[in-house]
């Protein structure tokens, strides 16, 4: 342990023609998520659009747990005098003891006389008014393609059930299993099929099996939810919507896409919660401080939240979102939807999810 300390110390240290080569910069990298350094990593970074928010998140996960154990492997590399493709491949232990994989293309650019990582290689593919990408590997851009009418349709999902557009610059980066997206996101997420965040890329899977198109409106409609609701209440620093209600929204919209089997067994979940076994749901509101064993309740009651204000008034969950967003504080945004406070409307929630 003191030998990797004092390694991971002086891979720090060097200076920046250590990153004259692209196998440099991948050691560098190494270094950094190592030694759980945010600021050295980002100044590893180039890259553009919304890879600058996505690689800021990335390095700030690492600010708040260091990877001692991951590996960055740089291979097939091919370099011009201002660029580079490879494949990275990165190994990691988000769960002790179990090891992560993934491995994807990616690209560099050389400053100066220093290589800075870019993000992902991705191919850009027709989809107007929206941005789609897809992970520049093997067959998948093709496959991604037939996804663009699919943005269209998942976007009216959006507007009919929530009265707000879908942002039209938004960006969709499709990707080929949930591994290589979580690593995209950060090293400590477990695997995803659909991912976003303010300022960042909507990121989805397309695995190639099962009910290919009903999956990608789930995913598409639900991150596209999550994306609409930002732009509507101008979430960002000092502006956030609880997460509970965040997927609350999204399922909300998102559920036209789901099975039978799924939609019943979430409405059993829900009933079972409201009736026994409900998480308060202020600690649910942080994604970051929820632990993982305490997802399902995220969705369940955040959805079951949803159903309640939207019995009483449609227009009422985006509006407990909006004054959530406006005032930081449960009680007064509780009141901004009738309610004399949050225990209260948890409370009056609560008995009607339990009897339905």
């Amino acid at each position: 342990m003191r030998l990797l300390a004092v390694t991971v110390a002086a891979l720090l240290s060097m200076p920046a023609h250590a990153q004259a080569t692209p196998e440099a910069l991948a050691q560098q990298l190494q270094a950094a998520a190592r030694a759980g350094n945010a600021a050295a990593y980002r100044g590893l970074l180039g890259g553009s659009g919304t890879f600058v928010t996505e690689s800021a998140n990335f390095a700030a996960d690492l600010g708040r747990v260091a990877q001692p154990s991951v590996t960055y492997t740089l291979s097939d590399v091919k370099a011009d005098a201002a660029q580079a493709t490879a494949r990275l491949t990165l190994t990691w232990q988000r769960v002790a003891g179990q090891t992560s994989r993934a491995s994807f293309p990616v690209r560099l650019e050389r400053r100066g006389e220093v290589w800075r990582y870019a993000g992902e290689d991705l191919r850009v593919l027709p989809a107007a008014p929206y941005a789609l990408y897809a992970l520049n590997d093997g067959t998948l851009p093709e496959r991604a393609a037939a996804l663009a009418p699919l943005l269209g349709q998942a976007a009216t999902r959006v507007r009919e059930v929530l009265a707000v557009e879908v942002p039209p610059a938004a960006t969709v980066k499709v990707y080929p299993d949930m591994a290589t997206l979580s690593a995209s996101v950060n090293l400590t997420l477990q695997p995803v099929g659909g991912w976003n965040e303010p300022g960042e890329a909507i990121k989805l899977i397309l695995s190639g099996a099962g009910a290919v198109e009903a999956d990608t409106l789930r995913l598409l409609s639900h991150e596209f939810t999550h994306l609409s609701v930002s732009a509507a209440v101008q979430e960002g620093a000092g502006r956030r919507v609880p997460w509970w209600l965040h997927e609350g929204l999204a399922d909300d919209v998102s559920r036209a896409y789901w099975t039978p089997q799924a939609v019943s067994a979430r409405q059993e979940r829900i009933r079972d919660y409201a009736a026994s076994d409900w998480v308060p749901l202020a600690e649910l509101a942080d994604f970051p401080a929820v632990p993982e064993n305490r997802w399902r309740y995220v969705y369940a009651q955040g959805l079951g939240m949803v159903e309640f204000l939207s019995a009483r008034s449609v227009g009422a969950p985006l509006a407990l979102a909006l004054a959530f967003a406006d005032t930081g504080d449960a009680d007064r945004a509780a009141r901004a939807v009738g309610f004399a406070s949050f225990s209260a409307l948890e409370t009056q929630a609560r008995t009607w999810l339990a009897a339905r």
